[in-house]
């Protein structure tokens, strides 16, 4: 009876390490991890342990001359300046943001709804670290998103061409997303209020007058 405890929990932390690889792959300021919101990752893995969401690796050429391709670096010079992407230009990030550009130029013009969004194919492209709370966001604030692609580091390993994922919910997925986001945002709101409370009864109100 034992066994089948350890072999689900054995399945399911193998999931959460890989969604830490895919996730959060960048290192450096602002590194992020998955495990930082357990309640978050847990639901995400199970989503993806019980088939409710599709998740789909693809393997492609990373294109080190990628500056050289002019299609892609004025889709890129016009998406930059609206987005965090201006942040870290002229670096190691820039080459990989268009690789990603590159990889997904099949699903049509980008353009920048918050997100880096396809709206012919309703996708979303992530470049950098995005925590399983923020794809529940995504899904719950975008009706239009179907499909988030994310592109990790690709230098980790490269005797091997690089990865991107995937990452398709169903409807019952979407629900369950939806019902977090809203059951977090009524946490919060009775924390600021409790916290709002409290601060009144410490803090005495001040009359107009005695300011003056």
């Amino acid at each position: 009876m034992g066994k089948e405890p350890d072999k689900k929990y054995k399945t399911m932390k193998k999931i959460m390490d890989a969604l830490e690889d895919i996730l959060c792959s960048y290192q450096g300021r602002g590194h992020q991890s998955v495990y930082v919101d357990l309640d978050s990752l847990a639901l995400f893995t199970s989503l993806i342990a019980y088939r409710q969401i599709q998740v789909e690796n693809y393997r492609y050429d990373y294109d080190d001359n990628i500056r050289e391709d002019e299609k892609v670096a004025q889709i890129y010079r016009e998406l930059a300046p609206q987005t965090r992407w201006r942040v870290g230009r002229y670096t190691q990030i820039e080459p990989i943001r268009m690789n990603a550009l590159k990889q997904l130029s099949s699903l049509g013009m980008p353009t920048y709804q918050g997100q880096i969004y396809y709206a012919d194919t309703g996708s979303v492209l992530v470049c950098g670290e995005i925590l399983p709370y923020e794809i529940f966001q995504l899904f719950t604030d975008m009706p239009g998103l179907k499909k988030l692609y994310v592109f990790p580091y690709p230098f980790r390993e490269r005797e091997e061409n690089p990865l991107y994922f995937s990452f398709k919910p169903t409807e019952a997925a979407r629900e369950e997303m939806r019902k977090y986001v809203e059951k977090k945002m009524d946490e919060m709101c009775r924390i600021m209020r409790e916290k709002s409370e409290s601060i009144s009864g410490i803090i005495p109100k001040v009359d107009e007058k005695d300011l003056l």
